[in-house]
C-alpha cells in the first residue's frame, strides 16, 4: 500500500526516538506487542501489517528465501523488519490519537474512493486501514499547511547545485573487449573519424548506424562509470576506454548545457517543500513521543517467514 510504505519509511527517520521512550513496563498479556498511552497493539494487528510487508519483500525480483537470515545494518534482516513494523504501528497509533484530539475525520466517500484505488495494488487492504492512513495524511497536512519555500531559497539551491541541472550531449563506441577499445582509441587519437569507427565497430545496435549518437541526457540516467567520465570531458574531447557492465565505451562529449532556472524552478520547489514538510512532521512527532507513554514488547511478536 502506498500510504503504508510511506509511513514505514517515515518511521525509519523518526523511529530512533522510540528506542528511548519506554517507561517502566507493566505486566501485560503475551498477545500484546506494544502499549501506546494505554492503547494496546495486539499480535493480530501486528501480524496483519507484517504479512503485507513480507508480501512486498517477497514480490521483489531479487528475493531469495535466505534474505531473512542475512546481516543488514548490523542486524539479521528479519529482526530489522520486525522492529520497523513495530515502530510503524506505534507511530500510527500515536498519530491517530493526536488526530482524534484535533477532531480530524474522513468521509465514507473519501475512504471508498481511496480504497478502490489501493485494492488494485494490494488486494488485502482493508477500508479501516485506508481510513487510518487518510486521517494521518490530513494530520500531516495540518502540521505543514504554513510551510513555504521562498524565491531566495529556490535561487540559492539552483546556484549551489548547478551540476544537477547540466545536460550532456555525447556519442560513444561500445565494444566487448578492452584490446579492441584501446585499438579504436589509438586510431581516434591519430585523427580517424569517430562516426565511421562507431558504424564499423560499435556493438550498440541502437546508436551505431547514427555514428554512436546518444543525444542529450541529464545526470542520473547513464551508468555511474559512464556518467562520471562523460560529464568530466570538455566539448570535443574523447575519453579513454571506460568499462561498464555493458562493455568498453569510448565517449566523445559534444556539449554540456545548463537548464535555465525558470525551467527547473518547479522541480526545485517540490523537492525543497517536501524536505521542509518532513522536517516539520519529524519535529511534531518527536514532541508526541516525548509527551507519551510508550511500551514495546518485541519478545511477544510471533511471526513466521518460511
Amino acid at each position: 500500500m502506498r500510504r503504508k510504505i510511506a509511513l514505514i519509511l517515515a518511521v525509519i527517520f523518526i523511529g530512533v526516538s522510540l528506542s528511548a521512550c519506554s517507561s517502566k513496563k507493566e505486566a501485560v498479556s503475551g498477545d500484546v506487542v506494544a502499549v501506546v498511552n494505554g492503547e494496546k497493539i495486539t499480535n493480530a494487528e501486528y501480524q496483519q501489517i507484517f504479512n503485507q510487508v513480507k508480501e512486498q519483500i517477497e514480490s521483489s525480483p531479487t528475493y531469495t528465501k535466505d534474505i531473512w537470515d542475512k546481516d543488514y545494518q548490523g542486524k539479521k534482516f528479519l529482526d530489522l523488519v520486525k522492529e520497523n513494523v513495530l515502530d510503524s504501528l506505534v507511530a500510527q497509533k500515536l498519530l491517530l490519537q493526536e488526530a482524534k484530539k484535533k477532531n480530524i475525520t474522513v468521509t465514507d466517500k473519501e475512504v471508498e474512493e481511496e480504497y478502490n484505488k489501493e485494492k488494485q495494488f494490494n488486494s488485502k487492504v482493508t477500508k479501516e486501514q485506508i481510513k487510518d492512513y487518510l486521517i494521518i495524511d490530513k494530520l500531516f497536512a495540518e502540521y505543514t499547511k504554513d510551510v513555504k519555500v521562498t524565491e531566495e531559497e529556490l535561487k540559492k539551491y539552483y546556484d549551489e547545485h548547478k551540476e544537477s541541472f547540466e545536460i550532456a550531449k555525447a556519442r560513444h563506441i561500445l565494444v566487448a573487449d578492452e584490446k579492441t577499445a584501446e585499438d579504436i582509441y589509438q586510431r581516434l587519437m591519430k585523427g580517424e573519424d569517430f562516426a565511421a569507427l562507431a558504424k564499423e565497430y560499435s556493438i550498440d545496435t541502437a546508436t551505431k548506424d547514427n555514428g554512436g549518437e546518444l543525444g542529450e541526457f541529464p545526470r542520473g540516467v547513464m551508468t555511474p562509470e559512464f556518467e562520471d567520465v562523460a560529464f568530466s570531458l570538455k566539448p570535443g574531447e574523447i575519453s579513454k576506454p571506460v568499462k561498464t557492465q555493458y562493455g568498453y565505451h569510448i565517449i566523445q562529449l559534444e556539449s554540456i548545457t545548463l537548464k535555465p532556472f525558470d525551467e527547473v524552478k518547479a522541480t526545485i520547489e517540490s523537492y525543497l517543500l517536501h524536505d521542509k514538510k518532513n522536517e516539520v512532521i519529524k519535529e511534531k512527532y518527536d514532541e508526541l513521543v516525548k509527551a507519551s507513554k510508550i511500551e514495546k514488547f518485541p519478545q511477544n511478536i510471533k511471526v513466521k517467514v518460511s
